[in-house]
């Protein structure tokens, strides 16, 4: 088939292991206690990790595999809840995203960086290692891609569970909750910082927090993260610094607090320039 200017071909094999999802849009599905039901599929044991808010209507069906193990997707729609105005704001916190520390807090509070992909380097190594050995096509070759793949799966895990719990802790605490807008897909193309920085998954906490906020009523905010190390929180003048640098010292006002910090107190003190 003729796709756009692509010259037209035979068409390709459709292997059982090159889709991995399927979607039912809008019918085909329901769901009857601890089973789903799926049309031209049948009816499927099923284990929800939560019920399905009551009110709410699902409107599209996700059927996902993920190595060995299949998961299903319900995307539901939900009544609107009001926001308070930002006036309101009783608290709000200030948040630097790091590597050595996934978070530091204009509080003067941090969170350490676990280094979910490092920690398992050394299995992941050995898994494709042995993964490389097997012949190209056999059954071997196929449960040790799949041994590989369940590496990967256990990593995705820990990351997503700690920024749950993490993204949970800051929404429960304050009002508002003020990032860095970072664009990451330009800040990997460093080599030196590229696998550090995937391994900070930095906007999967952001993403968390954004929709816990909203369903609790509470506010983000992004703002630009330009500068934000470089001027002193104590007295607003810029003090340059190289990255390496890892100390602000302030020669006009003599404050000294670790860059990190001093970047977070910037952002929250800038209010007027976030964007929800």
């Amino acid at each position: 088939m003729k796709n756009g200017d692509k010259k037209p071909c035979y068409p390709r094999f459709k292997s059982w292991d090159r889709f991995n999802s399927f979607t039912f849009p809008q019918s085909g599905y329901r769901v009857e206690g601890s089973r789903l039901v799926l049309s031209g599929v049948g009816s499927i044991k099923l284990k929800m990790h939560r019920e399905i808010p009551a009110g709410a209507r699902i409107k599209t069906c996700a059927i996902k595999r993920d190595a060995d193990q299949w998961y299903v997707t319900f995307v539901v729609a939900l009544p609107d809840k009001v926001v308070p105005p930002v006036d309101g704001i009783r608290t709000a916190v200030g948040i630097d995203l790091g590597v050595d520390k996934v978070a530091t807090l204009s509080t003067g509070d941090t969170v350490g960086n676990p280094k979910w992909l490092r920690s398992s380097e050394k299995k992941l190594a050995k898994e494709q290692r042995e993964l490389s050995r097997r012949r190209r096509v056999g059954e071997n070759r196929k449960r040790q891609r799949i041994a590989v793949a369940n590496v990967h799966r256990k990593i995705r895990n820990q990351r997503k569970d700690f920024y749950h719990k993490l993204s949970r802790e800051l929404v429960k605490g304050y009002d508002l909750i003020v990032f860095e807008d970072l664009k990451v897909k330009k800040m990997v193309k460093n080599p030196y910082l590229a696998k550090s920085i995937s391994d900070a998954g930095w906007n999967q906490l952001v993403s968390f927090t954004i929709y816990k906020a909203e369903e609790a009523g509470k506010h983000v905010g992004l703002i630009n993260p330009n500068g934000t190390s470089q001027i002193c929180s104590g007295c607003g003048m810029e003090v340059r610094k190289s990255l390496a640098v890892r100390m602000h010292r302030c020669p006009n006002c003599g404050l000294e607090i670790d860059r990190d910090l001093n970047a977070a107190i910037n952002k929250i003190s800038s209010k007027e320039e976030w964007s929800p």
